[in-house]
């Protein structure tokens, strides 16, 4: 019975402990999560998808600029957490060649509500299913929600970042990235 007991605290003492490291090294340390991606350093693939107007978008028609392309869903809690914050970024920072891109990997009349109620100010895109072989082939190789990668002006994927993006972040890649804060 003491074995048994002394095995459950041994156990849950090292998964505190690892979900303590794991939590400190994301938090205080962020870069770690994101440097072994291995679409860093690649030209981003093209693709082309329809937004919520019908209208076809390419991801070409944004070269030039600074790309923040976000992969979410409304079924996402962080998701949602972070897409208020982008809105405020591409209000502040648009008109410096910065643009954020939407990728829902949802259903479409849950997208058109939620885009609708929030005022999401920038191009989203509903690729349902289609969207997670989308995120693969920007690095998404475990599907995670949210998922967003950082393209350089010349086209070029300079970070991934798996998980919820704060603000704080965000902004320290396009201050990387010369937009001026």
């Amino acid at each position: 019975m003491k074995i048994t007991l002394l095995f459950i605290v041994a156990m849950v003492l090292a998964s505190a402990g690892g979900y303590a490291l794991q939590n400190y090294l994301s938090q205080n340390h962020p870069q770690i999560q994101y440097q072994n991606n291995p679409a860093i350093g690649l030209q981003r693939p093209e693709f082309a998808a329809a937004d919520l107007d019908g209208k076809l978008r390419n991801i070409k028609e944004w070269d030039g600029k600074l790309i923040l392309l976000n992969f979410w869903a409304t079924w996402c809690p962080p998701c949602l957490k972070e897409i208020p914050d982008f809105i405020e970024l591409q209000k502040e920072y648009g008109s410096q060649g910065f643009q954020i891109i939407g990728i829902a990997i949802d259903d479409e009349m849950a997208v058109r509500e939620y885009v609708s109620e929030v005022g999401m100010n920038y191009p989203t895109m509903v690729l349902e299913s289609e969207g997670v072989g989308l995120a693969k082939r920007f690095g998404n190789g475990a599907g995670v929600l949210p998922y967003t990668v950082i393209i350089k002006h010349d086209g070029e994927i300079s970070n991934t970042i798996t998980g919820e993006l704060s603000k704080i972040r965000a902004k320290e890649l396009m201050k990387e990235h010369g937009i001026e804060l």
